[in-house]
């Protein structure tokens, strides 16, 4: 008989013929040990095949032993330094309440919420502070466009992906704020560079086929107050529309309108209701943009505006101007550089705007434009475009958009459903 040492409190015992056979045995036992250690010979044998499974699980997730046990360490320090649990939907509440507290916008905040929830779907009720970055990190790199159109199906987009890694940050400060996170998951994703922007402004051809267009029919005119305040008064489109007060739900006097319009005296007033960061200012007014203004009032175009959305695409379809042809806030891009252009001072030019000149510079310093362009837009009178609706040119561009939109007309579109399925 050979007795070896205990192995989980019991003393195994090992019978045998011969004490030769005995003798291998104990032979056995320390080559064993000198091979693999005392500790691990001592256990049992289904002892030592389940520490070989979990640790080629370690292994194949590429991770080592050691990495796990600190893991492990951290998790129990983090769940003893968290005083008070709190689940992820409970946490979107108070990241919401704080938010508005802060005086953020109400629409801003609600919709934020929501987009919030949807990486917790299903795991409501998950204490924040259990979530790891990998989990993120796996459902942002799922994530598809939805908006049907070339891109549907596609991955998001870096500028899609920093906005959302951006709220994300925000949610778990929130978390740490109040004691139930301790450290912010989104800190240990690969940060995202901003993308760059191509500086674009629609060229005098551009200009003279919008403001024909807005000109076109009595539908159109309703726009032609838009295109007018942007492309020769630099305002925002959210400043025309009155979107900040309509939000605050500030009544009607508050919101921008013809009122604030002074003709007589070539000036406009933005006042701190309806300006963005509160900038309140008066713009001085070029002879052209009078001009427009006085037929924009002799056509009674409305302010606020109405059906902008709606109107902005019915003019661009009869002008045949692409969606990437469009600028976003191009109007107010488009004037700011002209502007500049014949000011010639980045301190006027971004007190006309709003901007400081700094930021003036950040923005439109790139756009080298020729003098000579600049004056062509200052000239770009309703008289002009009187005469440019008469040429050729005009009924050129007319007939080739109708042409356009009737070839796509004909063309089946697919369904979200086909396109989804032709995706997969």
């Amino acid at each position: 008989m050979v007795e070896f040492p205990p192995v989980g409190g019991k003393r195994p015992r090992v019978f045998l013929k011969t004490e030769k056979e005995a003798k291998d045995e104990i032979a056995a036992y320390k080559k064993k040990v000198r091979k693999a250690g005392e500790w691990w010979t001592r256990l049992s044998e289904s002892m030592q095949m389940s520490i070989q499974v979990v640790v080629s699980e370690i292994m194949e997730a590429g991770e080592t032993v050691g990495a796990v046990w600190e893991g492990y360490k951290k998790k129990e320090k983090e769940k003893a330094a968290i005083k008070t649990p709190v689940s992820y939907q409970d946490c979107v509440a108070e990241w919401k309440r704080r938010k508005l507290g802060a005086g953020a916008d109400e629409k801003y905040v609600l919709q934020a919420g929501v987009d919030l929830m949807k990486f917790g779907d299903g795991k409501e009720k998950r204490m924040i502070h259990e979530f790891e970055m990998k989990e993120l990190q796996s459902w942002i790199a799922a994530q598809r466009i939805k908006k049907p159109g070339a891109d549907f199906g596609k991955p998001w987009g870096l500028s899609t992906r920093r906005t959302w890694t951006s709220l994300f940050h925000s949610l778990w400060d929130c978390a740490i704020a109040i004691k139930a996170a301790t450290e912010n998951i989104v800190d240990s994703l690969e940060p995202i560079e901003q993308p760059s922007r191509i500086k674009r402004i629609y060229t005098i051809e551009q200009e003279k086929r919008l403001l024909a267009g807005g000109l076109e029919n009595k539908s159109a005119q309703k726009h032609l107050i838009t295109e007018v305040l942007g492309l020769f008064c630099c305002m925002r489109p959210d400043e025309i529309s009155s979107e900040k007060p309509k939000r605050r739900k500030l009544p009607e006097e508050k919101w921008f309108g013809w009122k604030d319009i002074d003709l007589k005296n070539g000036q406009i007033t933005v006042n701190t209701d309806v300006a963005k960061e509160d900038d309140e200012r008066v713009i001085t007014l070029q002879p052209v943009a009078i001009k427009w203004l006085e037929l924009c009032k002799e056509l009674e175009c409305p302010l606020p505006p109405v059906g902008e959305f709606r109107l902005r695409g019915a003019i661009c379809t009869m002008i045949g101007m692409t969606r990437e042809e469009g600028i976003r806030d191009g109007f107010r891009k488009t004037c700011a550089t002209h502007l500049l252009g014949i000011l010639k001072n980045e301190f006027d030019t971004g007190k006309e705007m709003g901007h400081s000149a700094q930021e003036l510079i950040k923005s439109y310093a790139l756009l080298k434009t020729p003098h000579a362009q600049s004056l062509e837009h200052w000239m770009l009178s309703p008289e002009v475009i009187e005469v440019y609706r008469k040429s050729r040119e005009w009924k050129k561009v007319l007939r080739d958009a109708a042409t356009s939109a009737s070839a796509s007309a004909t063309t089946p579109v697919p369904s979200a459903n086909e396109t989804a399925k032709t995706e997969n």
